[in-house]
């Protein structure tokens, strides 16, 4: 990995304000000096000019990944997790009005909803009642601080991890959700989905709905998503010496080459 070369940048004295900035004004389409002013924000006297653009990624990717406590680096960790399994994962996966952050399929649907230190939980609520009607198995991953009042916001069938230190703790296995809704499922495919998997009733929902069972549709469901975002997800296991941590949700929806990012302007 990327991350056994990063420059260790863990001693600094950066404060919470200066994390933020970097943060939220980050992104791997930065141009060089752009990186060099946000790295200024946490060592204003050093000079970057003659630093290669991968090494400053590198520090803005280590320098997030230790001090940042958001939600893309427990997006890491469920990346650490699945790499090496045999399925099909993928990022941000929209759900009614909600957004799943990471999901998996292969047998059965599972997805995970983080709520990091930096988050609150007003919205988890509806994003879980969102999330039962679609995927079989369902998990919130959150920062330890909101064990006990996240238990009361999602429904028992709902796993409950954390990490600390790289280190998962799981409070409570999910269990299979029994209130999937067919109708819901076939909404988080296109058209082409549809007709593809569908092809006896030209995808057309109300006729699949009519015509299978619950049953076929998740079957059908889950081999359209996992022909849906394979392509990316092996993407991401093919680079993923070239990708760095921060970074691995962008890579995921481009598949752009890492060293035409990384070795730019």
């Amino acid at each position: 990995m990327v991350s056994k070369h990063m420059i260790d940048v863990t001693h600094t004295e950066a404060n919470a304000k200066a994390i933020k900035y970097i943060a939220k004004r980050y992104t791997p389409l930065s141009y060089k000096k752009d990186i060099i002013q946000l790295l200024h924000q946490i060592y204003p006297n050093w000079n970057f000019n003659e630093y290669e653009k991968m090494r400053l990624h590198e520090l803005i990717s280590n320098f997030l990944m230790e001090n940042h406590f958001g939600e893309q680096a427990l997006k890491f960790e469920l990346f650490n997790i699945f790499k090496k399994k045999d399925l099909v994962a993928a990022f941000e996966i929209r759900v009614g009005n909600s957004r799943a952050d990471f999901l998996t399929i292969n047998g059965s649907t599972s997805s995970f909803e983080i709520k990091s230190s930096l988050d609150n939980l007003n919205k988890l609520k509806k994003q879980a009642s969102d999330y039962i009607l679609a995927f079989e198995f369902n998990h919130l991953v959150i920062d330890e601080k909101h064990t006990q009042k996240a238990i009361g916001l999602v429904p028992e069938s709902f796993g409950l991890w954390s990490f600390k230190n790289g280190r998962k703790t799981i409070h409570r296995h999910a269990s299979t959700n029994k209130n999937i809704d067919p109708e819901i499922q076939l909404t988080l495919l296109n058209k082409k989905d549809l007709k593809r998997f569908f092809y006896e009733v030209d995808g057309n929902v109300t006729q699949v709905l009519k015509q299978y069972s619950s049953m076929v549709i998740n079957e059908r469901f889950k081999a359209a998503l996992k022909m849906k975002y394979s392509l990316r997800w092996n993407f991401l296991l093919n680079n993923v010496d070239l990708i760095l941590p921060v970074d691995l949700q962008f890579f995921f929806k481009t598949n752009v080459n890492p060293n035409l990012i990384y070795q730019g302007i």
